[in-house]
């Protein structure tokens, strides 16, 4: 589905398998940030989106290890959101945070969550409303 300007129609869910490989992000960056102006997101708000998806998805991948791995990418929203939930399979646990990757996620304009033990991840990206109401 796609969102007509004006409307709260749902986006997706799209959903995304690639091998898990730092070959195959762009193509994951790509098209959440489609989805992402399909929302509202603005320049600022996409770019944010971009480094997160880019971000959680190299944790995951890291100790994956295995040439058979895959990356499992979903997105859904409406005009008031972006939803990104991404998991390695089969799950590897391993994913962990380092300072670095903390603090660039944490400057970003979206909330985020990740659970090493599954290992997945999560992106709530803002879309009109939030602008609307801050």
């Amino acid at each position: 589905m796609t969102e007509v300007k004006g409307t709260d129609q749902r986006i997706g869910p799209v959903d995304l398998t690639v091998p898990a490989s730092s070959a195959h992000l762009r193509i994951l960056r790509l098209v959440s940030s489609s989805l992402g102006a399909s929302v509202g997101l603005d320049i600022d708000q996409l770019d944010d989106l971009r480094i997160a998806v880019d971000e959680l998805c190299s944790l995951l991948i890291e100790p994956a290890g295995s040439e058979e791995a895959q990356l499992r990418v979903t997105l859904s929203g409406s005009g008031h959101h972006l939803v990104v939930e991404g998991a390695l399979l089969p799950a590897v646990p391993g994913a962990t945070i380092d300072p670095v990757s903390q603090l660039i996620l944490d400057g970003l304009d979206v909330e985020w969550s990740i659970d090493g033990s599954s290992p997945s991840f999560r992106i709530v990206a803002p879309g009109r409303d939030k602008l609307e109401s801050s």
